[in-house]
């Protein structure tokens, strides 16, 4: 009894409590009600947002950089899929087997991967661009805090053949030299964006929406002729290790469009393998490279004499006794020619006859010629870094005269000579060099076709360079069995920081086949060639003939002297016409009268 009357007196009491607590239910209902339903800021949304912080994130779409071929859809240049390896320093473990291991995997020693790993940011790459297959080993393995993703590496197929010209990129795919540079715009791809879901370890569980689009970019084809390339990037290394010289260079030019079907240089390097990026191997020679062309220029002077109506094809020039004497400097032949025309002043590349042709034409004539046919002048390219040359101003002067009229006093690269012989072979006209392949679309309007002479003088210095690759010509050894070919030797002394080198030369050969029907233009230069072999004729000549003779062939271009050829011979064409050692050639230098260069 005493009990119960005990709950009774506590019973009132109990209510208030229990009252108290269904008030803080129904608070507590009617917040999450306020915070769910009707407060946007702090509520439903806010919870979805910071849920979303956490799970959403937007990602790129990589895309691969645009390819380049050459003009027959050869790959030289593509990118390919790879797989990047970054961390979150924060969520590794720190098991130094576990890392050791690690480290490994990734080509990397533990010290190494332990400075990588000692950031305090929350990415860090740990390897960029591995190869996929290596990259799934390691992911099969979920390390914490390890992740991956896609990117594209580029790769050259075609190696050093074509690395000056093509060039390179940079890790991210940006255009570094040569083309890849001048056309980065065009082959760049830009990334799409898209939304995904991630978990915990920053893997993707859902796509959830795209938020723009990615956007190739455009393929870019070259104007070069990988068969030509090849052929001649193999005789440019040949002849540059067996003449152990410094470094050569070799252009070919199709003279119906101007396009560039070859460039090679030596030494060169693989772009596949950046050890191998050595500046002075780096350096595109046939377009960024200066020098003083020598006697491959004589058939120009020879050109602004018939331009000039003052000569023809049975004018005679004395040069006896084979020596001139201008302002105190001594110009000199091989020997003494005595009367010559024209044909015998190429064929035996006479620095007195030249000379004095020079001489007696008016005031700038000659070097207004040089001027119209590009010498010095940018060729329009598009290469990076190329170099325009120097064209000198007008002194009315002899000696500025004649050394003008065999190479001297003026600097120009490899293509800006290739361009000029095009305009012999053109029958007057100049047109711009393109080293992207011409199309339809891209003709060259008649605004940019210059007329530089006329095409009867054009096509005489056409007949009479055909002399210099005849026997007795400086250029014997540039001969093709089957084929006409128009060309000129060029022997200079290297320029030194006292002047002219007695010992030191630069042999080059420019040509142009068939010369009956002009195809195809060539200018070969070799560097510092050693030994007792170091003229034009004997250095740069053999290799136009067996390049050419290769080309021809490749070209389907037939002998338009049939009669010297079989049907068994046609596939050897390229063999030497001529064994017979070179004659008559020699640098052509100006010596003062005391001899020295």
């Amino acid at each position: 009894m005493g009990y119960k009357n005990r709950l009774d007196k506590w019973s009132w009491r109990v209510y208030p409590l229990w009252l108290m607590l269904l008030i803080a239910l129904l608070a507590l209902i009617f917040r999450l009600a306020q915070l769910q339903l009707f407060d946007a800021e702090k509520g439903r949304i806010f919870l979805q947002q910071q849920g979303d912080a956490r799970v959403i994130r937007n990602e790129l779409i990589p895309v691969s950089r645009a390819e380049i071929v050459d003009r027959n859809g050869y790959l030289l240049a593509f990118s390919s899929p790879v797989k990047t390896v970054w961390a979150n320093p924060k969520l590794i473990v720190r098991d130094e087997i576990e890392l050791d291991e690690l480290a490994s995997s990734l080509g990397l020693s533990l010290d190494a991967l332990k400075e990588k790993l000692s950031t305090k940011s929350s990415f860090v790459y740990l390897r960029r661009q591995m190869d996929p297959q290596q990259a799934e080993l390691i992911a099969a393995k979920k390390y914490a805090g390890i992740f991956f993703k896609t990117e594209y590496k580029r790769f050259y197929p075609a190696g050093e053949v074509t690395s000056h010209l093509v060039g390179f990129t940079d890790i991210d795919e940006r255009g570094q030299e040569g083309i890849e540079l001048s056309y980065d715009e065009i082959l760049r791809s830009r990334s799409g964006l898209k939304q995904v879901m991630r978990n915990a370890r920053h893997e993707n569980i859902k796509n959830i929406k795209q938020l723009s689009p990615a956007s190739a970019g455009q393929q870019i084809a070259l104007s070069i002729d990988m068969r030509l390339q090849y052929v001649a990037y193999r005789e440019l290394k040949s002849a540059v290790a067996n003449h152990q010289a410094s470094s050569g260079s070799i252009v070919i030019l199709d003279t119906n469009t101007g396009e560039v079907l070859a460039l090679a240089n030596q030494p060169s390097y693989n772009a596949n393998d950046r050890q191998q990026f050595i500046p002075e191997h780096m350096r595109n020679r046939g377009i960024i490279d200066l020098y003083e062309p020598g006697s491959v220029v004589k058939p120009f002077t020879v050109m602004a004499a018939l331009e000039s109506g003052d000569f023809d094809l049975t004018s005679t020039i004395d040069t006896s006794p084979g020596t001139i004497y201008l302002n105190g400097n001594l110009v000199s032949d091989q020997k003494d020619y005595g009367k010559i025309d024209l044909a015998t002043i190429l064929s035996k590349s006479s620095n007195v006859g030249t000379s004095k042709i020079a001489i007696s034409l008016g005031e700038d004539q000659l070097l207004n010629l040089f001027a119209k046919l590009g010498l010095g002048q940018h060729s329009a390219s598009g290469f990076p870094g190329e170099q325009s040359g120097h064209l000198p101003r007008y002194i009315d002067d002899e000696l500025f005269k004649a050394t003008l009229s065999f190479g001297h006093g003026l600097t120009v690269n490899s293509i800006q000579l290739a361009r000029a012989y095009a305009v012999i072979a053109n029958h007057g006209v100049k047109q711009p060099i393109s080293l992207l392949k011409l199309g339809p679309q891209n003709v060259v309007s008649d605004a940019h076709i210059i007329d530089v002479v006329s095409s009867a003088t054009a096509d005489k210095v056409l007949t009479l360079m055909q002399g210099v690759t005849e026997l007795g010509g400086t250029g014997m050894q540039a001969a093709i069995k089957g084929y006409s070919v128009a060309g000129k030797t060029g022997t200079t002394h290297k320029v030194g920081q006292q002047g002219y080198e007695g010992s030191r030369y630069r042999a080059s050969f420019a040509g142009i086949v068939p010369a009956s029907s002009p195809r195809l233009v060539a200018v070969i230069t070799i560097d510092d060639p050693v030994g007792n072999k170091y003229f034009g004729g004997d250095v740069a000549a053999p290799i136009f003939s067996r390049v050419m003779a290769s080309a021809l062939r490749l070209l389907n271009i037939p002998p338009d002297q049939a009669s010297e050829l079989d049907a068994s011979e046609f596939t050897t064409a390229s063999q030497r016409l001529f064994d017979k050692k070179l004659v008559d050639d020699k640098p052509d230098n100006v010596r003062d009268k005391h001899g020295s260069v």
